[in-house]
């Protein structure tokens, strides 16, 4: 049962905004053994539209169609599928009812393009019509067509609410399909495929994706087969072999991020963290506090940017930032011991660096970074030199502090002060 789905938009052709509608799709489909054969993107223009879903009905079983439902001008995806399909347009009271409802308990008038989104093609089936925005199916020949919001959050509501398991229902068996993601960091990707081409023998049915995601290489595994458990224990075995190859440069899966990683290594260690920051103006900060319940282990942190401030807030010697420039080890260093003491904090992590385009030298270019880490134990530092524009030179000095204190964490499960 092979499948493709049509994005509309005018803002998704202009770049105006990205898609990712069918890019998710897609992905689960993929992951449930529904191959896409196509994916198209079209501007709202009802002519191009009908274009589009005149050719998917005649290669594909299942078309999902995104976007255009909504009550402006603009949103023209009912009328033209009802155009092409050659079915009339009737207003479903069931819908109609639930708009009225939305709207008296959002204090929100009526307005009488409110209308059209309770039009449907006639013999279409409605789908979760609490929503402002809602979708329908219907069945075209051989062809089963799935209309969804282009809003993401509903898209995605709709789609694995319903859209999925029907879709699933409708294939019957096929194939068993085992995925896996992978995140690594600290190596390119050229080193991870010379990795991945040394277990060859273990990986025999299995195929790989590399996927650079800055900084990051996302790396997916994918079996096929009759057996789930046997395609999983597969998957094990290559993962276990694959982790020992590279070590602590496997992060984890797609879904742990690595501040995710850093918080739970803090509450296993039961420590506290501090941060010091310069050249990254606060950005380790904002990722360590983007996980829930960060303030079980983070304390607080410091954007000491220009050297008073590393005086002032952190306890840096003015001699050491005299003599070794406030881009050095020594004063990575005391940043470190500088914050963990003024939070009172287990651990103190800091970063001071040339993010560029300007401000570097011959003997410190752009992208030198030194990393400051204070350990109950000891205070040690990195020196790093980075590639790339401001932005990702920020980026990667950030992930790199994060992973270098994640490592550490790890080595030192079991010495908490608790």
């Amino acid at each position: 049962m092979r499948g493709e789905i049509i994005a509309t938009g005018t803002e998704l052709i202009t770049g105006q905004v990205a898609e990712c509608n069918a890019q998710y799709a897609a992905r689960r489909l993929h992951e449930a053994s529904l191959p896409v054969q196509c994916i198209t993107i079209v501007a709202d223009d009802a002519l191009m539209l009908r274009e589009a879903l005149a050719r998917a009905v005649r290669r594909s079983q299942f078309v999902l169609i995104t976007g255009g439902l909504g009550p402006t001008d603009d949103d023209l995806t009912v009328a033209a599928a009802a155009a092409e399909l050659d079915l009339k347009l009737v207003q479903d009271a069931g819908v109609m009812h639930k708009i009225h409802r939305f709207l008296e308990k959002r204090g929100l008038p009526w307005e009488e393009r409110y209308r059209r989104l309770a039009l449907i093609p006639e013999g279409a089936t409605v789908l979760d019509p609490g929503r402002g925005a809602c979708g329908f199916s219907l069945k075209y020949g051989d062809t089963w067509l799935f209309f969804l919001p282009g809003i993401p959050q509903e898209m995605r509501a709709l789609f694995n609410g319903v859209v999925l398991p029907a879709l699933i229902s409708l294939a019957g068996p096929r194939e068993v399909l085992v995925q896996r993601r992978l995140r690594l960091f600290g190596l390119t990707e050229t080193q991870v495929q010379q990795v991945v081409s040394g277990l060859a023998g273990l990986a025999q049915g299995v195929s790989w994706g590399f996927y650079p995601e800055f900084p990051e290489i996302h790396l997916t595994l994918t079996a096929k087969g009759e057996n789930r458990e046997e395609l999983e224990a597969a998957l094990d075995r290559l993962i276990g072999a694959l982790s020992r190859e590279v070590g602590e440069v496997l992060l984890g899966p797609e879904e742990g991020s690595l501040e995710e990683l850093v918080g739970l290594r803090l509450r296993e260690t039961k420590f506290t963290l501090a941060v010091a920051e310069s050249c990254t103006g606060g950005l380790i900060c904002h990722r360590l506090t983007n996980v829930p319940g960060a303030s079980d282990y983070f304390l607080g942190g410091v954007v000491a940017y220009s050297n008073q401030a590393k005086v002032d807030l952190l306890q840096v010697m003015e001699e050491t930032l005299a003599a070794r420039g406030a881009v050095s080890q020594e004063t990575a260093v005391a940043m470190a011991s500088g914050v963990r003491e003024a939070f009172h904090s287990d651990v103190g992590l800091a970063v001071t660096g040339i993010a560029g385009p300007t401000g570097g030298t011959p003997e410190k270019p752009v992208g030198t970074v030194y990393l400051g880490l204070a350990l109950p134990w000891g205070v040690e530092a990195q020196h790093h030199l980075f590639h790339g524009s401001r932005e990702q030179i920020k980026t990667l000095s950030a992930q790199t502090a994060l992973n270098w204190l994640r490592r550490e964490l790890q080595h030192a499960q079991g010495l908490s002060r608790h």
